[in-house]
């Protein structure tokens, strides 16, 4: 019985205008919307190559250990077509540093207060599928059992052998049956349009991404469905059922996430960053008048009675390149490098505790307007799509800490091959090749070569040694694991709503 009234609603609703508009909207906003995806992800790639490039080509023509400063370019991820998650809000590319920690990558402007909370108006195709989907479940199912009612079946069905319970899992099916090829159809076409653009290369775990994906898409339309239905149990007319239906898609699409940004920015507060630079500031302020008050004290060691420059690039401990002059001067600098090492990477370790405060703080926000969000079956989501396609804030986190870590390892590597205390760190010529002062000063013209000699008459570095940054693949259980509790989530809603709706539906008056 149950399948006799899934497969009448069904040809109802097949043969019906709302089925036809649905499907004709489909097919013109998705083609759309993954083109523009497409095209988005394609230019991300296009600057990934171009930025990987030269930061291969920065390593590559360093002459000098202080000027060896990795960057990491993040290769775009290809579920991003499918949900961009914050990606727009953050850059794609840090640049190692040892005077500080890296908070956040660069390469774009942050225009939001806090670039964790996703802005919600982004063309993706999870955004579109929640508006499209939800307003077509609630479409269709929102006269479920009042059509019934003012048509006069309802009454006449119940009078044979049909029981409620069959009789409402008959019309959910019809509805199930109705909706799936149109949600099928959403993600075939956009998976056309992927396969025959060669520039795209899905793998094996991005596939499987996006099967659970459309999983996730087949339970949040049965979410609506269940609204609709559960709305339409509880009123007698299905203008009334209408109204109601379109106003909590409202509310859960566009009132609510935005109302959760404002809440969570509300109840807690993230420090300044601007506040947190001045203090950063402060520390470096503090490093230079140290670092100035050993300067004499270095010049002592090194017997220099004052300095000087023939070729010299930088100002200081973080990056220096120098050639030529007399030897006092390198042997000066190596001094000064000796004690600046461990000063520079304490100033960034009190720097970090400052900048770990207010990405906590950050944190902290984002984690507090999602668990509002949580009460809008749209926002739970849009989250899950994040999590599956790598885009959430979580995935983002992990990556900044990985950069941290490769950040240690090439320190490491630097301090186990002596590089701080080495005269390469800032030069290029051997320190036998520096004349002395008093050579210089005698006329020989050799010395006068060897005062006059360039940073461009060096070699490049081997750069071959230092660490180079590996990311971590993310597997497809590590994925799942991540979003499992967000559709343990949405199935419990529905399974809530699914309850709701037979409870109210066993007390409905047929009459």
């Amino acid at each position: 019985m149950i399948w006799l009234i899934a497969k009448k609603d069904f040809l109802l609703n097949l043969l019906s205008v709302k089925f036809i508009i649905g499907f004709v909207l489909c097919l013109l906003v998705i083609p759309f919307t993954v083109i523009v995806s497409v095209d988005n992800y394609q230019n991300q790639v296009r600057v990934y190559k171009i930025e990987q490039a030269q930061a291969d080509k920065e390593m590559k023509e360093c002459r000098v250990w202080s000027a060896v400063r990795p960057t990491v370019v993040q290769e775009p991820e290809p579920l991003s077509i499918f949900s961009t998650g914050i990606i727009s809000n953050i850059g794609n590319k840090v640049k190692i540093a040892f005077w500080e920690y890296p908070l956040f990558p660069e390469g774009h402007t942050i225009t939001r207060d806090n670039p964790l909370l996703n802005a919600f108006f982004s063309i993706d195709f999870s955004k579109v599928i929640a508006i499209l989907i939800s307003l077509l479940a609630l479409v269709f199912s929102y006269d479920a059992i009042t059509r019934e009612r003012e048509d006069g079946t309802m009454k006449l069905t119940f009078t044979g052998q049909v029981s409620r319970i069959s009789f409402l899992l008959g019309k959910l099916l019809g509805l199930l049956l109705t909706l799936l090829p149109i949600l099928l159809f959403c993600y075939l076409l956009a998976c056309l349009i992927i396969v025959i653009n060669p520039e795209i290369s899905f793998s094996a775990s991005d596939w499987s991404g996006l099967v659970l994906l459309f999983l996730t898409s087949v339970i949040y339309m049965l979410v609506f469905l269940l609204l609709g239905m559960f709305i339409s149990s509880r009123v007698t007319h299905s203008s009334s059922s209408i109204i109601i239906s379109l106003l909590c898609w409202i509310w859960f699409l566009f009132l609510m996430p935005n109302i959760a940004t404002y809440l969570a920015q509300s109840i807690s507060k993230a420090p300044l960053y601007d506040n947190v630079r001045a203090i950063m500031s402060e520390y470096d302020e503090t490093y230079y008048k140290e670092y100035m008050e050993e300067w004499p004290r270095a010049a002592q060691r090194a017997n220099m009675n004052s300095l000087s420059y023939n070729n010299c690039n930088g100002d200081g401990p973080e990056y220096l390149e120098l050639a030529g002059g007399p030897r006092e001067t390198p042997l000066f600098h190596q001094q000064m490098q000796i004690w600046a090492t461990p000063m520079m990477l304490n100033s960034a370790d009190k720097k970090w505790a400052l900048q770990r405060n207010y990405l906590d703080g950050l944190i902290r926000q984002q984690q507090l307007q999602q668990a509002i969000a949580w009460l809008s079956p749209s926002e739970l989501f849009a989250q899950t799509t994040e999590v599956l396609c790598h885009t959430n804030t979580g995935s983002f986190l992990k990556y900044m800490e990985s950069i941290r870590n490769y950040r240690e390892s090439v320190i490491t590597y630097f301090k186990d091959h002596k590089l701080f205390e080495s005269i390469s760190y800032f030069t290029g010529q051997a320190l036998e090749d520096f004349p002395i002062q008093a050579e210089v000063d005698s006329g020989d013209e050799t010395a006068q070569k060897r005062y006059n000699r360039l940073n461009s008459e060096f070699p490049v570095l081997d750069t071959n040694g230092v660490p180079r940054y590996i990311p971590q693949p993310v597997t497809l259980s590590a994925t799942l694991g991540d979003a499992l509790g967000r559709l343990c989530a949405l199935l419990g809603l529905a399974i809530v709503l699914l309850i709701a709706t037979i409870v109210s539906f066993m007390k409905y008056d047929v009459r």
